[in-house]
């Protein structure tokens, strides 16, 4: 018997697999203009991984709480 999970799980599911999304659009953005040289600085690292690892994961939690907090808005607004 399969059951399909509750609507808020699936809210918060949804919500954080687009902020991890955008999160790596982002963080593909930052690499290739190379903002702040940040790829400059990182290519001579041998911890250029991490960095972008952390990068995308904060930004991820960052974008997937907006996400969340959106939906969660809309949800309390009327449509008078």
């Amino acid at each position: 018997m399969e059951t399909d999970p509750h609507p808020l799980i699936r809210l918060f599911l949804n919500g954080t697999a687009v902020g991890f999304a955008l999160s790596a659009v982002f963080v593909t953005i930052l690499w290739l203009t190379n903002t702040l040289e940040i790829a400059t600085r990182a290519q001579g690292s041998k911890d250029a991984f991490l960095l972008l690892f952390i990068l995308w994961f904060f930004n991820g939690l960052l974008f997937g709480a907006v996400q969340i907090s959106y939906v969660v808005w809309q949800m309390g607004r009327s449509d008078d």
